[in-house]
């Protein structure tokens, strides 16, 4: 009878260790993305996108930067089209964005555009690209499937 107690009991104690971990990992997850505008390095940005798959990564860079490396699922839309606010446009502005381009000077200039728009929650990856493969996060190569959401 004694160890019957004693086994339910760390039976007990485990699963609630495990709930209370799980719990906790739900929590980090579950925090919302701010509205507003958000100047973050790669590692933040690696860390929202694990969280938050529902983010929009935003590539700005030219076509052939892109080919050469990019996120996984990031759009493109080509800072220097002359296309590019129209494209801007086509975007649900309610979504919240993680924006870059190579070093953080197209994207930068871009913020005041995205502002004007009417976006709610655009988080700018300062860094760029030059940081996030300095960083060693994953890329692709490769054409985009899509340039819109």
């Amino acid at each position: 009878m004694k160890n019957w107690i004693l086994k339910t009991l760390a039976c007990a104690v485990g699963l609630l260790s495990v709930s209370n971990s799980y719990a906790e990992d739900k929590k980090a997850d579950a925090a919302p993305l701010k509205e507003g505008y958000h100047e973050i390095k790669s590692k933040e940005a690696s860390a929202l996108i694990k969280a938050h798959k529902n983010m929009v990564i935003l590539d700005i860079r030219t076509m052939k930067e892109y080919v050469g490396g990019h996120i996984k699922k990031a759009k493109h839309i080509d800072f220097f089209e002359n296309n590019f606010k129209t494209n801007l446009e086509k975007l649900d502005r309610k979504k919240s964005y993680l924006v870059h381009c190579a070093s953080g000077g197209r994207s930068g200039r871009s913020m005041q555009l995205f502002k004007e728009l009417g976006f709610k929650s655009i988080y700018h990856m300062n860094d760029g690209w030059k940081g996030w493969e300095k960083a060693g996060y994953p890329a692709e190569k490769g054409r985009p499937k899509e340039t819109n959401e």
